[in-house]
């Protein structure tokens, strides 16, 4: 098995690291000439965690910050940001970059195996063409889930679909949903489209959500959304159409839910980049939000749940429509979040 190309960006050619912005004062201003990360610099995700959650620790008044404005040859695809000695590093990667990987378990190209815990890993399997929806860039989705303990090179659990249901998704997420980590999908149909769909590590399914006919469900996170701190799971459905964010909680009725909010587009049809979004404290209150672009794309707005709903924390203006994944960074206690636009790339630091 071998890891995604998404997990290691920073090597990536064509990458171009941006050093520096993790304090204010002159030490704000970005380098701008490439260099290489620096030594010790740890692995980053553009989806954050490396269980696939993407959740941001640390608080900082992401909203109320000016943006460090970063111009950039070419238009950026991707947005890597990562921590050491109390500075941040961000790598540009532009859409002409690329490579391709294969893993041992007959995945779909586009597959990115996520952290289980103990050596394990979790990703889709056994690529099939029956699901035609072709929203994540091509027509070949996983029909199963499959964990695989890398210390004892080993397959230790594989789900399987029947057909027509496909797993449509880069990669499952795993998330403790109050209780144990259970490992969260989606499953859809051609006929009934897709719903939020949860297992167990062991591949016992515990909870399906309900289906909104079809469409594709994006799901973003997990994370203390709820105003009492609860555990919720934010997804977007619809994103190229109805564009609704939803916050599930795992019930023993199964996945309920709880607060829905229209406006948000979270994905472009056709594109591999599922992580346009990301959970945390960016207004320094001490509670959670979700950043996500809003239907033109051309600004983030952070969302915090409130009793009985939801309700708008704040705005990132983008100035250009979003081409990059929503990247946070935590250094210290404090956080910065960016993303990149055609017109070059834009941080915000908290």
């Amino acid at each position: 098995m071998a890891l995604s190309r998404r997990a290691l960006l920073a090597a990536a050619p064509g990458a171009l690291t941006l050093a520096g912005c993790g304090r204010r004062g002159p030490r704000n201003t970005p380098t701008a000439e490439p260099t290489a990360p620096p030594p010790g610099a740890t692995y980053a995700y553009t989806h954050q965690q490396p269980s696939g959650n993407r959740i941001l620790h640390g608080r900082g008044d992401v909203v109320g910050a000016t943006p460090v404005e970063i111009p950039v040859e070419g238009t950026p695809g991707w947005l890597l940001g990562f921590a050491r000695a109390r500075e941040t590093y961000w790598t540009v990667v532009t859409e002409d970059s690329g490579a391709t990987t294969r893993t041992a378990v007959a995945a779909p190209s586009d597959a990115r195996p996520v952290a289980l815990g103990g050596g394990r890993y979790v990703l889709y399997g056994d690529r099939t063409g029956r699901y035609r929806h072709g929203a994540l860039g091509d027509t070949v989705e996983g029909s199963s889930l499959v964990v695989v303990d890398v210390p004892a090179a080993q397959v230790n659990v594989t789900v399987t679909l029947d057909p027509p249901a496909a797993f449509e998704g880069l990669f499952p997420l795993v998330a403790d949903l109050g209780g144990d980590p259970v490992v969260v999908t989606t499953v859809a149909t051609p006929d009934d489209g897709a719903r939020i769909r949860a297992y167990t590590p062991d591949g016992t399914e515990l909870a399906t959500g309900p289906v909104y006919g079809p469409g594709w469900r994006h799901r973003l996170c997990a994370a203390p959304l709820a105003p009492d701190a609860t555990t919720e799971l934010a997804v977007v459905r619809k994103p190229h159409v109805d564009r609704t964010l939803e916050y599930y909680r795992l019930t023993d009725d199964g996945l309920e839910i709880r607060a829905t909010r229209t406006g948000y587009a979270t994905h472009t049809y056709g594109s591999r980049n599922l992580d346009q979004a990301v959970a945390a404290d960016v207004d320094a209150d001490g509670q959670t939000e979700l950043l996500v672009p809003t239907t033109a794309r051309t600004s983030l707005t952070a969302v915090r749940r409130v009793a009985g709903g939801t309700e708008p924390a704040g705005s990132l203006s983008l100035n250009a429509p979003l081409t990059t994944n929503v990247v946070g960074v935590e250094v210290d206690g404090r956080i910065a979040a960016g993303a990149g636009t055609p017109d070059g790339v834009r941080i915000w630091a908290g």
